[in-house]
């Protein structure tokens, strides 16, 4: 049947899996209802047309198990561009990333097994459970409840989905289907996985946004938020928590053999004792200025918390490996201590942990790196020079060595290099997003200067990667996942675009920094999904808030809590609460996920924090070490992770406290 929705003429049909393969099921169009009966599936599919968007309802009964598709097609549309959040955006890059790593939409390279012209996943498996077709005249896209009762299951309920199909349908599925692989994690890919019922019900819409680019998508995101959001509960206070990770990584994290703060790791429920499985010595991205910065805004906030090794102390050991050849910081801080240690362990002033997970970063720098601790050591001398006399000018003076190569090597369109020689002054990858912390950095170089150069040189870069912002399309950010589309670099935009707009006042940073948001928020859950896994499932964890790495790694990590302040900025600036509920629920989340720990993830104590929660099916790479069962997190303590709550905690704190 033809709906026309909004102007756009969408083509509507339900399928049903039968006998290994799908079958039409003819729709007997009546007043609002369209009935079908057809090979022993009956059912209907009634329809409610509002002003911006048509309400569905689709049932079925059926003789045997089975599922249904309900596929929207878009004809008479050029710039076709899928969206399923969190999972799909576009052809998931597919040009610039490895053979064989996560799905990609795509009709090219159909000997990848990761390139299909189809990719179903569980609806619970996207930040929101839709899935989005943007067109040169805006977006359409249909969305349905994640889960639908059925008594006849263990659970009571099955699982519904979402699928995107090339070239021009987007759908969901009443009983889920991973379709053609069930995508675990980076290159591993399962058989495929699906949930069958006799008789089942759902509901969703149909939307339709006219608008230019493909910034409709995110009317449609800011529908479903509102109509989903439930905010995670919490007991413990800001204070309390910002007091438990001080403590944890002075207590728990931090290794005096090693002098070094260190991942941990344990064995659940075998042996829970915390190992250390990796020292920290990277100088940005998962370490180092990650760390020293949080730590000095709780040597603030918390009179009397010391650390083995403080904030000034992680600081002048990165400035000390400043490498002149190549105008750039080494990207690991190794002491004496962790040098000579077992294999292993890092020994290498230049390559981190990553270096062999992508090409060219072997002996060389990465952006993300040097413009992480470029940023940090630059934010934390402006910040702890409110309250400190301290002289942090070693500090900023290396910091703007390292932007002055940055901005020495900019390319004219204002991209920044993505890996750089380690021997000259050189760019010998440009593409990636992680480059984007220079221009957070450049603010504050330009604001301890006043020279003119930075800040032109910010407002060129962040031209640049606005694009792709606007785009969807921000990837080649975490060196590891090798340019994917991601969520982390866009933090970097986000923070750059609101200190842009602080200190300028420049509307288009305004503009810049709603646009960021909003890319956010397609990584973000606006609803709280049922972990099919413990120690998540059955638990009282709320994954509203929460935010998806990347179409490589799909779980929840912590770090978009870092632009929490820059969400609550944009909140005020535009008097639209929509960016307060997003930042509340972010810090939400955190508050709520501390709060498993130990009785609930069965390690740790309060103040341990994993990077991996798993909100459906993906990343579930953990086993416990009994009886091998799946689990939904990561038996492990991550410093990175428990550094970014201690920053969007401490942050919040600081904005809290009377002027």
């Amino acid at each position: 049947m033809i709906l026309d929705q909004n102007g756009f003429a969408l083509r509507l049909s339900v399928s049903a899996f039968s006998h290994g393969r799908w079958i039409d099921l003819p729709l007997n169009d009546g007043d609002g209802e369209c009935s079908f009966d057809h090979k022993g599936i009956v059912g209907q599919l009634s329809l409610k047309a509002l002003p911006a968007q048509t309400n569905y309802a689709l049932q079925f009964a059926s003789p045997y198990r089975t599922r249904l598709r309900l596929q929207v097609e878009l004809s008479g549309q050029t710039d076709l561009f899928h969206l399923i959040p969190g999972n799909i955006f576009g052809d998931n890059n597919a040009q610039h990333v490895r053979s064989g790593e996560f799905p990609c939409l795509t009709m090219l390279h159909p000997d990848r097994r990761n390139c299909a012209p189809l990719w179903e996943f569980r609806a619970d498996r996207a930040s929101h459970p839709v899935s989005i077709l943007c067109c040169d005249r805006g977006a359409v896209g249909v969305s349905i409840g994640p889960y639908s009762s059925d008594e006849s299951t263990d659970e009571g309920f099955i699982r519904n989905g979402v699928f995107a199909a090339l070239p021009n349908a987007c759908g969901v599925s009443l009983g889920y289907g991973n379709d053609p692989m069930t995508f675990e994690q980076k290159t591993v890919f399962l058989p495929a996985t699906s949930n069958l019922s006799h008789h089942a019900s759902a509901s969703g819409a149909i939307h339709a946004v006219v608008g230019a680019g493909r910034s409709p998508a995110h009317t449609i995101i800011r529908n479903l938020h509102q109509q989903m959001r439930e905010v995670p509960s919490y007991a413990k206070s800001h204070t309390e928590a910002l007091e438990a990770l001080s403590k944890t990584f002075a207590t728990v994290n931090w290794s005096a053999e090693l002098q070094q703060y260190t991942n941990r790791k344990c064995r659940v429920p075998i042996d829970t004792t915390m190992q250390p499985w990796r020292a920290i010595v990277e100088i940005g991205w998962t370490g180092g200025s990650m760390m020293a910065y949080p730590f000095a805004l709780a040597e603030h906030l918390l009179p009397g918390m010391t650390f083995p090794k403080g904030s000034s102390q992680i600081f002048d050991e990165i400035c000390t490996g400043f490498n002149k050849a190549s105008g750039l910081l080494n990207d690991a801080a190794i002491n004496s201590f962790t040098r000579n240690r077992p294999e292993g362990w890092n020994a290498s002033n230049l390559n981190g942990w990553w270096s062999g997970f992508l090409p060219l970063t072997q002996d060389n720098h990465c952006a993300y790196t040097n413009a992480h601790a470029a940023y940090y050591l630059l934010r934390t001398a402006a910040m702890s020079g409110r309250w400190s006399r301290n002289d942090f000018r070693a500090w900023i003076d290396v910091a703007l060595r390292v932007v002055n190569t940055a901005v020495d090597l900019q390319r004219e369109d204002g991209a920044f290099g993505y890996i750089f020689s380690s021997r000259e002054k050189k760019v010998i990858d440009w593409d990636g997003f992680g480059s984007c912390w220079f221009a957070a950095a450049l603010v504050y170089a330009w604001k301890f200067t006043g020279e003119r150069r930075y800040l032109d040189s910010a407002g060129r870069a962040l031209g640049y990667y606005w694009r792709l912002v606007r785009q969807l399309n921000c990837w080649g950010a975490p060196m590891d996942t090798y340019k994917s589309v991601d969520s982390e670099g866009n933090l970097a935009f986000v923070r750059a675009a609101r200190l842009l707009h602080e200190f300028t006042g420049e509307a288009r940073y305004l503009e810049m920094l709603v646009d960021g948001a909003a890319y956010e928020y397609l990584w973000r859950y606006a609803f709280r999904t049922r972990p099919e896994c413990a120690p998540l499932k059955g638990s009282n964890w709320n994954s509203c808030g929460g935010s998806l790495t990347s179409v490589s790694n799909p779980h929840i990590h912590p770090m978009s809590v870092v632009v929490t302040e820059d969400l609550k900025y944009l909140a005020k600036q535009t008097g639209d609460t929509y960016h307060q509920q997003r930042a509340d629920e972010g810090l939400a989340w955190l508050m709520n996920t501390m709060e498993l720990y130990p009785e609930v993830m069965g390690y740790g104590c309060y103040g341990v924090l994993s990077e991996r929660t798993c909100p459906s099916d993906g990343l579930l790479a953990e086993t416990f070490a009994d009886d091998g069962a799946v689990a939904s997190t990561w038996w492990s303590y991550n410093a990175w992770a428990a550094a970014s709550a201690m920053e969007a905690i401490a942050e919040h704190l600081l904005s809290v406290l009377p002027k």
